[in-house]
């Protein structure tokens, strides 16, 4: 799209929550006219900037999304948990009115090079490592988009790079983005709530890539047989945390505790697993591909390695709170999915050399597959806790398969102080579940879990 068509053009801004404001607010001046639609009623907090968009002449309705805006756009910017399924949606594909992402519309004003990161499960903890290690060499880097702050808010920031988490909901909207680099760490199964099927998730992860131009990066997983055979037209760039037997031409790969890369033909060693302050195999992966992002922008190997050890982790991912009398307490709210919990549990297990386990699970669920979850846990989990909204279907499925130490408590603290009266010495808060039954997001419930821990 030309951007100076933009000051012909109504846009239609739907969703009047973070994105959808940042993205109205940044077209104040750039379109000829802005009108801004939310089907449910104004939140509080976000109220003094809507009444500044208002004064600025932004057209506002809340609590639907009338026909009369709907057929005044020409475009429309759409929040991102708006799914493709929902009546409006349809209604303005049906108009042939185009969709776009804040991302895409971001993506017309960005003269820096962009990083970008999606896959089921790594996103947060790979982007802020690949912002730490060039923010640690001395260029600068901001993370954002899934995480942090929308892009639309930071594009006018003095950066070197934009190192942009991205959902399958915003590469699903965003028509053309093509980023300089383009990251997927894995696939399996999630947000069938929101896409059609499995297939429609994996399309729309692999639709970055097809966007890309030639003279750009893809970064792969060559051991996701889903990633791995990605249609791109691109330089591909691999990364593999298992053994390979014949080594491609670009690669970051694990071999004999030695996180190594290979360039034309050149093995060089970039750092040691005890280098790592995360831990977990996954994350051994996710510090593969941030090599491999790091090493195509022209980071030294000296740069990769200082960064890599000076990495501490992100907030409520395998975030250690507590120890209480010998029993540790471990945040996880991140796990939003049974796939993340999997990960969590194999690297305590492993880090924690076996110790007793106990995890809490639930939370809004997902209904995904729930069979490795429970294979693991039967192998290494010693007591389950579940809560929330999924309780009834996961206790149903730990029964069937003959897993029985359950405690059933219905709400957060009454899992913790359950917790404290278990023979475990782990105690592992990994939901594998959606947070919204409960909370606002998987932060807030994080940080309630924390604050209980500690206030014990």
């Amino acid at each position: 799209m030309n951007i100076n068509d933009l000051k012909k053009k109504t846009i239609l801004v739907l969703g009047a929550s973070r994105t959808g404001i940042s993205s109205a607010t940044f077209l104040l001046q750039r379109a000829d006219k802005i009108l801004l639609s939310d089907n449910k009623e104004k939140k509080e907090e976000f109220e003094s900037k809507i009444n500044f968009l208002i004064k600025e002449g932004v057209e506002t309705e809340f609590g639907k999304n009338s026909e009369e805006f709907i057929k005044r756009a020409d475009l429309v910017i759409i929040s991102p948990g708006i799914s493709p399924k929902q009546d409006i949606v349809k209604k303005i594909n049906s108009l042939n009115i185009p969709i776009i992402s804040d991302i895409e519309l971001a993506s017309y004003f960005i003269k820096k090079p962009v990083i970008a990161i999606t896959g089921t499960n790594g996103k947060t903890t790979t982007t802020s490592l690949i912002s730490h290690i060039i923010n640690s060499s001395g260029k600068k880097a901001t993370s954002c988009g899934n995480i942090g702050n929308p892009l639309i808010e930071v594009i006018n920031e003095d950066v070197d790079f934009f190192v942009l988490e991205m959902s399958s909901f915003q590469i699903y909207y965003s028509t053309a983005f093509n980023p300089d680099i383009a990251v997927c760490l894995n696939i399996t199964p999630d947000h069938l709530d929101w896409h059609k099927d499995l297939n429609d998730y994996i399309n729309s992860k692999e639709k970055l890539f097809r966007q890309q131009g030639p003279d750009t990066w893809s970064v792969l997983n060559l051991q996701d047989e889903i990633v791995k055979n990605f249609k791109t037209k691109n330089n591909i760039f691999y990364f593999s945390e298992k053994d390979i037997n014949s080594l491609p031409a670009n690669i970051a790969y694990f071999e004999e505790d030695i996180l190594k890369l290979k360039t034309k033909n050149e093995i060089k060693n970039i750092a040691t697993k005890k280098d790592l302050q995360i831990i977990g195999r996954h994350n051994i992966e996710n510090a593969l591909a941030s090599i491999a992002a790091c090493n195509i922008l022209g980071l030294t190997d000296k740069n990769i390695n200082q960064g890599l050890k000076t990495f501490q982790g992100i907030e409520h991912r395998l975030e250690p709170v507590r120890n209480i009398n010998g029993k540790e307490f471990y945040n996880d709210s991140k796990a939003t999915n049974p796939e993340a919990t999997i990960k969590a549990i194999e690297a305590i297990n492993e880090e924690k050399k076996g110790k007793p386990i106990t995890l809490i699970l639930g939370g809004r669920d997902k209904k995904t597959s729930l069979n490795e979850m429970i294979r693991l846990i039967k192998d290494h989990v010693d007591e389950v806790i579940l809560y929330g909204e999924a309780m009834e279907r996961f206790k149903s499925e730990l029964n069937n398969n003959n897993y029985n130490n359950l405690k059933i408590v219905y709400n957060l603290p009454e899992a913790i102080k359950a917790s404290l009266n278990s023979n475990t010495q782990v105690v592992l808060f990994s939901p594998a579940c959606s947070s919204f039954d409960m909370f606002k997001n998987y932060e807030e419930r994080g940080k309630i879990f924390k604050e209980i821990v500690s206030k014990i």
